[in-house]
């Protein structure tokens, strides 16, 4: 076996730890059924959160917004805030977690980082010092990322400033709406449409009888436990998955295991079709995954190498049961 699945499961139990339960919050199936490890691993890794999870996240988070709201307010700086990330497409995987505060302003002159390097000295100012978070991290000097001590929760703030891009000026819509994000670290900026993303996801998602959801969740739970750090966000590894037809991605109950070869297969592809990882498009079709970053191939190939192993793990278990393997008849219901 290239992993030890009873680590792996208890970090999966510990990500979705209910303090005040004092249990981990899991699928009917995973406490019914009588699969091996590795293959409670990997098919509760695929399971959504229980929803319930996600409305106190963003309560603890709205917490956060009107405090932040409250100051910008004294001092006549003008922000608007929306939330991006896994939990706006139920792909967290983190009990309390996987929620992203964007706070948003207009450019009001040629240098917009200016207005982003403001919110941010504001953000840090406010919540520096709150006993509430036991850890606040600008160490990216691009998101500020925060840690609740009860609940736990991980919550991240990106300072960010509206695009006025064509689609939103003609349609008025939100979901067309674009924000620029500012990497004061590298000193680069990224130009984007996080909603038109969102609903893409949710869309195909519907299509795919949950299977789209299903893998994302499954790359980000073998990218959060891989031993060796893959530098890879939520929105690139969305992306990959949302690029691969949707008639691959259709989720079969009674072969919950199939799509795992699809991935790596379209991992793979990534990696190593240059052309093809180059001109990969987001959900939106209005923004290059990768482009020119050529280093993120590295990155890619862990993801895809984790993937691998826990595929030659699931063959090895389920040929001890009657010869199967992935693509054979594995169910897991939820009673």
């Amino acid at each position: 076996m290239n992993k030890d699945y009873s680590v792996l499961l208890e970090n999966l139990m510990g990500r979705r730890y209910d303090e005040a339960l004092r249990e981990s919050i899991v699928s009917d199936a995973f406490e019914e059924c009588e699969y091996p490890d590795s293959v409670k691993y990997a098919l509760e890794a695929m399971e959504e959160i229980d929803p319930s999870y996600a409305y106190k996240t963003f309560h603890i988070t709205k917490k956060i917004q009107d405090k932040l709201d409250k100051v910008f307010h004294e001092i006549n700086f003008k922000v608007d805030f929306r939330y991006q990330g896994p939990i706006q497409t139920e792909t967290h995987i983190v009990l309390y977690g996987g929620v992203e505060l964007i706070c948003l302003t207009r450019s009001m002159d040629k240098k917009p980082w200016l207005q982003v390097t403001r919110m941010a000295r504001e953000i840090m100012e406010v919540l520096t010092g709150d006993l509430t978070f036991r850890e606040i991290d600008y160490s990216s000097k691009l998101r500020i990322k925060l840690a609740t001590s009860k609940p736990k929760c991980e919550i991240k703030i990106l300072p960010a400033v509206w695009m006025e891009n064509a689609e939103f000026l003609e349609t008025k819509r939100e979901i067309d709406r674009g924000i620029c994000e500012y990497n004061m670290l590298k000193k680069t900026r990224r130009k984007y449409l996080p909603f038109l993303n969102i609903a893409r996801i949710n869309s195909m998602d519907g299509r795919c009888n949950g299977g789209l959801k299903r893998i994302i969740r499954l790359l980000l739970t073998l990218q959060r436990d891989a031993h060796e750090e893959i530098d890879l966000n939520w929105y690139e590894i969305s992306s990959m998955v949302y690029s691969i037809p949707e008639k691959q991605l259709k989720f079969n109950n009674e072969y919950s295991l199939s799509l795992l070869g699809v991935v790596s297969a379209q991992l793979n592809r990534v990696v190593t079709d240059k052309t093809y990882r180059q001109r990969l498009l987001s959900p939106s079709e209005k923004e290059l995954v990768f482009g020119q970053r050529h280093y993120l191939t590295d990155e890619v190939a862990k993801l895809k190498t984790e993937l691998d192993h826990l595929i030659q793990d699931l063959n090895e278990d389920l040929k001890k049961d009657g010869d199967k393997n992935i693509y054979s008849e594995v169910r897991y219901e939820n009673f």
